[in-house]
């Protein structure tokens, strides 16, 4: 088989050295170094002569020098639950972002809500000497966890916060979120209300539990306790619910899912078991990822601003890595209910 090679050099070419670009430009080694590191140092007429001449010969920093140089490695470890969770994507993309802009790399882990898969991520991210971490909806109870998060690299918590340890936390408004989600259905009619839980070992699916519990007794909706599913962010656990609800002898008028992908389980199996949604049950959703916005779905929801979280979080951690002393942060992003077509009135029966 014979390859073509496309671009400006050939495989076999000579790398370029900082020497070529002092060369190139007839400046001297020192100035070039300076003008690429981005020192103050260095005029910004003379940067672009070297920044151009750099660009036009190939010249690509060594990231081993520069690590070396600066005692970093210029990455940060990204630890998420369940990469085919569409929140997933939006998360990563933010931390992304900001790293990318800040000149470092983002080594990515799945640990599909595995504690042990989470230590032994956790573990080679650090082996790895990343500057920071993110930690995205993980386990924090565990002391192997514990002891690598006061011991380790800096960390920043996105969605669930630990109960001991006082670190950097980023997430989103749960109180504010599900009571303008359940006076919205109080003002539809709705008085029978049901809920699917998230996993009830993550701070957040707590606070919206609790924002639940609360906001329906204060609104006098009936029965409570009994219209609580306690499941875990997944659309089989939408499926699950479903037939939880419509087996009950009374079911509720209006269930609210912790995640838009309970929702969507929600909805399609209700619509097994002969319901139909808004005009016998109304579905309210929480995320609003993409597939909630499709006309098919139609799904109304809580907008978490997830890529917006990411990038906080990034900003978080790369401050904690200049400064490791400073006051430790909390970032509550705001929520919006977002109406669409899966709630309606009660039927009137």
């Amino acid at each position: 088989m014979v390859c073509q090679y496309s671009g400006d050099r050939m495989p076999d070419q000579k790398k370029v050295t900082i020497k070529d670009v002092a060369r190139e430009t007839g400046l001297a080694l020192s100035t070039v170094s300076n003008a690429l590191a981005g020192k103050s140092m260095v005029r910004p007429e003379t940067r672009a002569i070297v920044m151009e001449a750099a660009d036009r010969l190939g010249y690509r920093a060594s990231i081993v020098a520069r690590s070396l140089r600066a005692q970093r490695s210029f990455a940060l470890g990204v630890l998420i639950e369940d990469v085919a969770n569409p929140s997933s994507s939006a998360f990563v993309r933010g931390v992304e972002d900001v790293a990318n802009a800040a000149g470092c790399t983002i080594l990515l882990a799945d640990t599909d809500g595995s504690l042990e898969r989470q230590v032994d991520a956790m573990r080679a991210l650090i082996d790895r000497r990343v500057d920071g971490l993110v930690l995205i909806s993980q386990h924090l109870e565990d002391e192997r966890v514990r002891e690598m998060l006061r011991g380790g690299p800096p960390v920043v918590l996105l969605q669930r916060r630990d109960p001991v340890l006082d670190l950097d936390y980023v997430g989103s408004d749960n109180v504010g979120g599900v009571k303008e989600a359940m006076h919205f259905v109080g003002r539809l009619g709705h008085s029978r209300v049901g809920f699917v839980t998230g996993p009830l070992g993550s701070s957040s699916a707590r606070e919206r539990l609790q924002t639940y519990r609360e906001t329906a007794e204060e609104l006098g909706f009936r029965e409570t306790e009994e219209l609580i599913y306690h499941g875990r962010y997944s659309f089989d656990v939408g499926l699950e619910a479903a037939n939880f609800f419509a087996g009950l002898r009374e079911p509720p008028t209006c269930i609210f899912a912790s995640n838009d992908m309970n929702a969507i389980g929600l909805i399609q199996g209700l619509s097994e078991r002969g319901l139909s949604v808004p005009k016998d049950i109304s579905v309210v959703g929480l995320d609003d990822i993409a597939l909630a916005r499709i006309k098919a779905l139609d799904l109304t929801t809580i907008r978490l601003e997830k890529r917006a979280m990411g990038e906080e979080a990034a900003r978080l951690v790369l401050r904690r890595v200049a400064a490791p002393q400073r006051p430790t942060a909390c970032v509550i992003l705001p929520t919006r209910l977002i109406v669409r077509g899966t709630t309606a009135q009660p039927r009137a029966d």
